[in-house]
């Protein structure tokens, strides 16, 4: 599977989600579970990953499809006034509690290169009233953002699933303003992802960790400076297992369960952290 067939797999998958309202992992990705099914597991994901009950209900109903791994806006610190960009915004509910945090006087973008997704992103923003929140249509690997306007770019579970992230890093690189900071949540694992899981095309569309010391390399690589790539809260992971792309690697090679399930329970929701280097002045 070349970039562009994966960027499209992975554009249908979330389609999918966003026509569903289905949760990221589990049967009710097939989008054959009942909205109240599907609320309840995203809401179930969401508490395990480091959002709280208040968080779930200052956002639109809808925009929380529990597709995260952690809470990035919690992270980030944000301040009243900065200016946000989420890579992948899906339905907006990271977006919906930056918003919250820079208040009118701050400016939110989430990017996400899913035409349905950002559809319903927008409709949340205008249920919800949020005026300062704007919803773009583009890839994560060439963000529609200016250079340089940006003081914190955030992401939540979405980093993994491009096929080029050095290239992700550079676009946040960019559109950072000198001194800008990067706080995403990712998925971490302890082990390296075996490699008939690697090769199976279900992994390459679903969400498959990164290793601690290949993300940190990436950033630095990037040039970013205090880099700080923390294990964090143990992703769920009878969610994982019941994930149709899992099921479907372990009943083609059922002799392999025990090590996916091995892999499976060393995956963990990371906290990424780093800066833009600031301008010297003389």
């Amino acid at each position: 599977m070349d970039a562009a067939d994966r960027r499209a797999a992975v554009r249908d998958r979330y389609a999918n989600v966003a026509m569903t309202g289905s949760s990221c992992c589990g049967p009710s990705d097939c989008g054959t579970a009942s909205p109240g099914a599907d609320e309840a597991a995203a809401e179930e994901i969401s508490c395990a990953v480091g959002y709280d009950e208040s968080d779930l209900s200052r956002v639109p109903e809808g925009s929380n499809l529990g597709l995260g791994c952690g809470n990035p806006v919690a992270l980030a610190s944000l301040g009243t006034g900065e200016t946000v960009v989420d890579l992948g915004a899906g339905a907006g509910f990271d977006c919906f509690l930056a918003a919250e945090r820079v208040g009118p006087e701050g400016r939110v973008i989430g990017v996400d290169m899913t035409p349905e997704m950002v559809e319903r992103a927008r409709a949340n923003a205008t249920k919800g009233g949020f005026a300062n929140v704007e919803f773009r249509l583009g890839e994560i690997e060439a963000l529609p953002v200016p250079d340089g306007i940006v003081d914190v770019v955030i992401s939540n579970c979405v980093l993994n699933l491009s096929g080029d992230r050095p290239r992700v890093l550079a676009e946040a690189m960019r559109v950072l303003k000198p001194g800008g900071r990067m706080m995403i949540s990712d998925l971490l694992s302890d082990l390296a992802v075996p490699d008939f899981i690697a090769a199976s095309k279900e992994s390459l569309v679903g969400c498959l960790p990164v290793q601690v010391a290949e993300y940190e390399a990436d950033l630095v690589a990037a040039g970013f400076v205090e880099v700080s790539v923390e294990t964090g809260r143990r992703y769920p992971s009878e969610h994982i297992l019941a994930d149709p792309r899992v099921q479907a690697v372990m009943q083609r090679e059922p002799w392999r369960e025990g090590e996916v399930r091995d892999f499976v329970e060393s995956i963990h929701g990371g906290a990424i952290a780093a800066v833009k280097r600031r301008l010297h002045r003389n």
